[in-house]
């Protein structure tokens, strides 16, 4: 088997078991690139490019470079130009599609709940309170998420996860889905995505990132919903219409939680960013939904041997 030239970037250290499994293919470095000129010059000394979610691999750093194999343990592939590397003769090995694997990563649902927890039971502001030596309990009263109504905006893995941890709060689940599916009885199917955003106290965004998803909840959407509503998006930032929703949280108490920003890693000046340094209603985390040891070294474990098995099958 040709031995590979295999480039790392973004991660400090392979778990054990995919360093070994990519070790026996290709020789390792690890790489610390700050510019797209060190990205391409860096596509262009490799076989295997390995990274998650730390570039933006366009056409144009995509054109011309040695790569020919992305390894990415991530399931959306937003940040990387998938026509280009069809173009230009580059597989990407990614967790896209492997429904039966990742039924056992739970880490974005469990992040999810704890999003919701926090923008309900004001954490945030309690967080800074404590550490300016406050102790004030009378100006944090939330609320619960027991009777709540929960809407999952598609009921795709991670949109089931979250519902059975819902449940478990005792919040009634309402759901959409383009897809036809068995669910338990307790589930209360929406016909529209206008229904279920009119219907619920929290949102909840499972949505995969496409063209026909792109900044699909806009201010259309948002006009539907309740004042009061807490959104959580654990998805991909482009599936909001951030300027919509910042109109939104301006001129309504909603509240809005999310690990994801159109743009992202991009996010100098941005506008949501912004306003949640200022603002309780909102807030941030960066992208770290997936990143638990156990789900990063479950992941890489898989990547691995996907990609070793995909060799195999050239032999």
């Amino acid at each position: 088997m040709k031995k590979f030239v295999a480039h790392i970037s973004g991660i400090n250290e392979l778990s054990s078991e995919a360093f070994e499994v990519l070790s026996s293919m290709a020789k390792i470095e690890y790489q610390k690139l700050n510019t797209d000129e060190e990205l391409k010059k860096s596509l262009q000394n490799c076989d295997i490019f390995w990274f998650r979610l730390n570039h933006s691999l366009t056409r144009e750093i995509l054109r011309d470079v040695r790569c020919t194999y992305i390894l990415c343990a991530v399931t959306g592939l937003d940040h990387i130009d998938v026509d280009a590397c069809k173009d230009f003769g580059i597989k990407i090995i990614s967790l896209k599609g492997e429904k039966e694997f990742l039924k056992e990563v739970r880490a974005t649902a469990e992040h999810t709940m704890g999003l919701m927890l926090t923008l309900i039971r004001k954490s945030k502001k309690a967080f800074f309170h404590t550490e300016s030596k406050q102790w004030n309990r009378y100006i944090f009263q939330g609320t619960e998420l027991y009777k709540k109504k929960i809407g999952i905006f598609g009921l795709g893995r991670l949109g089931k996860i979250v519902a059975q941890y819902a449940e478990v709060f005792g919040m009634e689940v309402y759901y959409y889905d383009i897809e036809e599916m068995i669910t338990p009885e307790s589930y209360k199917k929406c016909s529209s995505p206008e229904e279920l955003c009119s219907k619920v106290d929290i949102l909840s965004i499972h949505l995969p990132y496409n063209e026909s998803t792109h900044f699909l909840i806009d201010k259309n959407l948002f006009k539907l919903m309740k004042s009061t509503v807490s959104i959580v998006n654990t998805a991909r930032g482009g599936v909001v219409n951030e300027t919509d929703l910042l109109d939104f949280l301006k001129h309504s108490n909603a509240r809005y939680a999310t690990d994801v920003l159109y743009g992202e890693p991009n996010i100098e000046n941005h506008p949501l960013i912004e306003y949640a340094s200022k603002n309780e209603q909102v807030i941030i985390t960066p992208h770290i939904a997936g990143n638990t040891f156990e789900s990063i070294e479950k992941t890489e474990n898989f990547i691995a041997n996907k990609f070793y098995d995909t060799l195999l099958t050239k032999i």
